[in-house]
């Protein structure tokens, strides 16, 4: 509530009632001010602050920009990783055989049981990535992205693969490769 002094000022309602408590032990100990107080921001500050913003944005997009590149592959990678996987760890608990079948054509791959019957369902690969292989022109060397007889991986119930170590490449658009080894002997499966 605001009043109004002889001269004309504007008073507040703490500075009339101030004058009350002089000389007085136990009055309030705020300060007494006839300037109301300022709550808010004015145009210039909100202006500053969003030139920081847009500034940090600026110098954080070029750091953010790559830090998708890639991400397909590798999880294409990891998911082919783990259904390998999850093929030896079949045959070695149900004590038979089990495959995993790539069709290369269709980007697709998928886990077998001896009698031919899909364990799960067919699994395609992310987008722009696909079994495939980058071949140098220089050499003479001629292999397909799955080096495996029949484009499939045989686990067998000690664990081993079917006939010798070998590797699946798949490869993103931007021409960036990745390679899952299986080492025959004991079917350890990394990725390069």
């Amino acid at each position: 509530r605001k009043m109004t002094s002889p001269t004309g000022n504007t008073l507040s309602w703490f500075k009339v009632q101030g004058s009350r408590f002089k000389g007085k032990k136990n009055f309030p100990a705020f300060q007494l001010s006839s300037f109301p107080a300022i709550i808010g921001f004015t145009l210039v500050e909100m202006l500053v602050v969003l030139a920081i913003v847009v500034m940090l944005l600026g110098i954080s997009i070029p750091f953010t920009a790559g830090f998708g590149k890639g991400l397909r592959l590798k999880t294409s990678a990891r998911a082919i990783l783990g259904t390998l996987r999850v093929a030896r760890s079949n045959a070695i608990t149900f004590r038979r055989e089990y495959k995993v079948v790539f069709d290369v054509a269709n980007n697709q791959y998928w886990i077998e049981d001896a009698e031919g019957r899909v364990f799960e369902r067919k699994r395609t690969l992310q987008g722009a990535v696909k079994f495939d292989i980058q071949t140098n022109p220089d050499e003479n060397e001629e292999h397909g992205p799955i080096t495996f007889q029949d484009d499939r991986v045989i686990f067998l119930p000690s664990g081993g693969i079917s006939g010798v170590s070998g590797s699946i490449t798949i490869q993103d658009k931007q021409g960036t490769s990745k390679t899952i080894s299986i080492i025959g002997s004991t079917g350890k499966i990394t990725i390069d």
